[in-house]
């Protein structure tokens, strides 16, 4: 058997492996949304993707290790929506408030997956397995790509450079996570003062942006 004809064989049981991977959270998502993140177990999920519950354990040791890998799929989806309408000919502050409010009205479209990364318990760290972890830090995630405006609209001046760039990205994202959690979990209350909640949404964002405007 020559070298090539391996290679051909390893590469199509890896496409097969991921192509399993992607079905299963296919699978664990629609349960998720449609049940509850807390009502739904690991025997529904191997149901769902016809899968025996022994297989399943191959690819995800519990079910927070599936709602992790949702909610990586989530941050891939935003990070895309926000490098689509990156502008390179406006300047940093411009194009911040622009994927602020795309960041806004993804979270209007697709308040499942909002709601997603608005569940995730910190506590159940240590059940994931050890190769599973949030890309949120990662070269193509939402909050490296605000840093990287941020950054840039403290080199054209339209952002203050007084505060770190990392420090101001994680300051903004936090202001918008807190504001989109009330939104996503705490919806009747918001609705019951009478506010609309998306533009609730871009206040709160204009609000926090004002304060890294350069003077």
């Amino acid at each position: 058997m020559n070298t090539s004809h391996i290679m051909s064989v390893t590469e199509r049981k890896k496409r097969e492996k991921q192509l399993r991977r992607n079905a299963i959270i296919d699978a664990a998502e629609q349960l998720f949304f449609k049940q509850g993140f807390d009502n739904v177990s690991m025997d529904q999920i191997a149901r769902e993707a016809d899968l025996a519950k022994g297989t399943l354990y191959l690819y995800f040791k519990s079910r927070e290790d599936l709602h992790y890998s949702i909610v990586n799929r989530v941050l891939e989806m935003i990070y895309k929506v926000l490098k689509d309408q990156y502008d390179p000919e406006k300047k940093g502050a411009e194009n911040l408030l622009k994927l602020g409010k795309s960041y806004i009205d993804f979270s209007q479209n697709y308040p499942n997956h909002i709601r997603a990364i608005m569940m995730v318990d910190s506590s159940k760290f240590e059940k994931l397995d050890k190769n599973q972890s949030l890309k949120i830090l990662e070269p193509d995630s939402p909050l490296v790509f605000f840093t990287e405006i941020i950054k840039k609209g403290q080199l054209d001046g339209s952002i203050r450079s007084d505060i770190r760039d990392r420090e101001m990205a994680l300051i903004l994202w936090s202001h918008l996570s807190s504001i989109l959690e009330l939104v996503t979990l705490r919806l009747p209350l918001v609705n019951a003062m009478g506010i609309n909640e998306k533009e609730l949404l871009e206040k709160q964002f204009e609000l926090s942006l004002r304060g890294v405007l350069s003077k």
